[in-house]
């Protein structure tokens, strides 16, 4: 398998490794496609970003972004959406013009949703760079297990253990049941691919994904033999 794997010994320490590894990737590749997770882990490295473009050490403006997933039914108003993470974390501090992103939008028709992504993925051409998190069902995106591998938008069923986990981003009851998201291929075929992991509560995750063989049931694992997979840990995570 040909994977980079790199340890950090604090989230701080990750934080920046992973910042500097997309700034590089941006400078190198103005122009090109990237797709960046919401959800805790990678809020460091954003704010990181964020730092290094104050400094002039990058133009975080020189891409195109599209989102990875929202939760249908969740709007850029609500606490917790996909949109208001990124937006009020990234796009917004690093002053991304609209017209560099384009998000999905979890109150409109989810048909409608995917099919307008579409339309962004063909004018922009395949992923240069994507930032994942893993979720402790091994989902990727809303690429939950089991969900059949895909090209593109698509609209999912969400596992229950993502269901159980979305309340600590929400500050009110949200009975979340589907998700969009960019699908498995699409991630897969992306030139490069990061993937951050946090915390002892990763560990046996992170070492069940990439010490076994390729399982549906964990979508993470598919990331096995991809060329150019960056795996960043800090200590905690990378325990097992």
């Amino acid at each position: 398998m040909s994977m980079k794997k790199i340890i950090a010994e604090t989230y701080e320490e990750l934080s920046r490794e992973t910042s500097q590894r997309i700034a590089m990737f941006i400078r190198e590749n103005p122009d090109s496609l990237v797709c960046f997770a919401a959800g805790d882990t990678p809020l460091g490295t954003y704010s990181e970003l964020v730092k290094m473009q104050a400094a002039g050490e990058v133009n975080l403006s020189d891409v195109y972004y599209a989102g990875l997933d929202e939760w249908i039914g969740l709007g850029e108003n609500d606490k917790g959406s996909c949109y208001q993470v990124m937006h009020d974390h990234f796009y917004n501090p690093a002053r991304i013009p609209k017209e560099r992103i384009h998000v999905f939008d979890g109150l409109k028709d989810p048909q409608i949703s995917c099919e307008q992504m579409n339309e962004w993925l063909a004018k922009r051409g395949k992923l240069g760079l994507t930032l994942l998190g893993i979720g402790m069902n091994g989902h990727l995106g809303f690429n939950e297990p089991n969900v059949p591998q895909a090209s593109g938008a698509i609209i999912v069923p969400l596992d229950e253990t993502t269901k159980t986990v979305s309340v600590k981003y929400f500050d009110k009851e949200l009975p979340v049941s589907m998700g969009v998201t960019l699908g498995l291929s699409t991630l897969l075929a992306a030139r490069e691919v990061l993937l951050i992991a946090s915390g002892e509560k990763k560990a046996q995750l992170i070492r069940n994904t990439f010490n076994g063989t390729k399982n549906p049931a964990n979508p993470a694992s598919m990331l096995q033999g991809h060329p150019r997979l960056t795996l960043l840990l800090d200590r905690e995570a990378s325990g097992l």
